[in-house]
């Protein structure tokens, strides 16, 4: 059986002996540089590992003999399912493996931006010393707007009671045990707008979630409150921010994700002093990084057991395509 990682993953050692064992490997530690080179290295895989780099239609049409695919990370909207079905191949993920990490983000976030740290490190290497310019703004006692309560919301929710936030949020599934349990109040997305200082973003990114925050979202905020986006960047109109931003419309924003990724080195967004920005890294500790390949290459020892798990296609496991045991 041969097995590929397509694209640059966390791969230690010791993982990838336990890939060594399960078939024939091959590991490619750069990123593809277009889709034509990716098919040439995915065409003749059985199971192949990918990460960031995407798997299009193209490419599950090219490739002769997959099976499946485990993607290493939670989300999976760089993947055509709707192809990957077609062609019987399981694709799974690893689901909410790094909320804490990507919590905790929100609030590196948060702080950078109402305290100036990246503007007061900047002026600071240059000589600029004088306390006047950095005065900022704390959390205590603000509201805090989360948008989501999966398991990256609500810990972004726990968190915020540890700095004495007011918190409302807006869910899919709201109630009032929910409420209790949280703590929180649930409130509908002009609400959340209007009253929050910070509005965070934990959806997916679905049809009815791609640019949900345009033009009329964000004028419905206040001047001084922050936008913070660490799901993905399409949930955003970027356009409408970028102007949001340039005209003082809003505070600032603090922004992992990007409507196109990597970000272009002149991206209008590189210009602005009242944006942080960081290359889709909430993810990234050891730890995270540790748990992702753990349960990715679980998943590919699970699947080749025929007990596959994490499957976000599971329609494709009653297909006769689909062989369990390769």
């Amino acid at each position: 059986m041969k097995i590929v990682v397509s694209d640059p993953i966390f791969l230690p050692e010791e993982y990838r002996k336990k890939l060594e064992v399960l078939g024939d490997l091959k590991v490619f530690e750069s990123t593809p540089s277009s889709v034509e080179e990716f098919i040439s290295r995915v065409r003749d895989a059985d199971i192949v590992i990918v990460g960031r780099y995407g798997f299009s239609g193209k490419a599950f049409n090219a490739s002769r003999n997959l099976t499946m695919l485990s993607v290493w990370q939670t989300g999976y909207d760089h993947i055509d399912l709707k192809a990957a079905t077609e062609k019987g191949v399981v694709v799974s993920n690893v689901p909410d493996y790094a909320f804490d990490s990507v919590a905790e983000m929100v609030f590196a976030l948060a702080l950078n931006l109402l305290r100036k740290v990246h503007i007061a490190d900047t002026r600071l290497r240059e000589g600029d010393f004088d306390w006047r310019n950095y005065v900022g703004k704390q959390l205590m006692g603000k509201t805090i707007g989360v948008i989501g309560t999966g398991s990256i919301g609500v810990r972004v929710i726990q968190i915020a009671h540890g700095f004495n936030m007011n918190i409302i949020s807006v869910t899919g599934h709201p109630s009032a045990e929910k409420e209790r349990k949280l703590g929180i109040k649930f409130v509908d997305l002009d609400t959340l707008l209007s009253e929050s200082d910070i509005v965070t973003l934990h959806v997916p990114l679905t049809p009815s979630t791609e640019k949900m925050i345009g033009a009329k979202e964000l004028a419905k905020m206040k001047k001084s409150a922050i936008l913070i986006n660490t799901a993905r960047g399409k949930v955003v109109d970027e356009a409408a921010l970028i102007e949001a931003l340039k005209e003082k419309k809003i505070r600032g924003a603090g922004l992992d994700v990007f409507e196109k990724e990597p970000l272009p080195v002149n991206d209008p967004l590189t210009k602005l002093e009242n944006v942080v920005l960081t290359p889709h890294i909430a993810f990234l500790t050891e730890e995270s990084l540790e748990e992702c390949t753990y349960v990715c290459v679980q998943n590919v020892e699970k699947f080749i057991e025929g007990k596959p798990q994490n499957i976000v296609n599971p329609e494709v496991l009653t297909s006769s395509q689909v062989t369990l045991k390769p």
